[in-house]
């Protein structure tokens, strides 16, 4: 099977993978990949707001780099918002050719 990679006019987004490690976390940035984000909010009729944002995120094995891995459970920062990885599949055809995952919103990088 012949599997054509993402165009590269769909990506161009860039996000930080943030990986637990001895000394706390290991942050790694990741260019290149196509990031689509879903704001939304549950229980705005009670005083319970919650933010349920989620993105989806495709990383190409060819056209987005560096190589990583996006194992459930880890975070990821973008657009100033930390994410954490709640969903991952990675698409293959004899070798792995692209990676799509959901992450849920879990914080603001900024604490004010």
């Amino acid at each position: 099977m012949n599997i054509k990679p993402i165009p590269d006019e769909l990506l161009g987004e860039n996000i930080t993978l943030i990986t637990p490690s001895a000394g706390g976390s290991y942050r790694k940035r990741i260019y290149n990949v196509r990031v689509e984000k879903l704001a939304a909010i549950t229980d705005y009729s009670t005083q319970k707001v919650r933010d349920n944002t989620v993105i989806t995120v495709w990383y190409d094995y060819s056209n987005s780099y560096p190589s990583a891995e996006f194992p459930v459970g880890a975070q990821v920062e973008y657009d100033g918002e930390i994410f954490e990885i709640i969903e991952q599949k990675i698409y293959s055809a004899g070798a792995p050719h692209h990676c799509k995952f959901k992450a849920r919103k879990i914080s603001d990088t900024e604490v004010y």
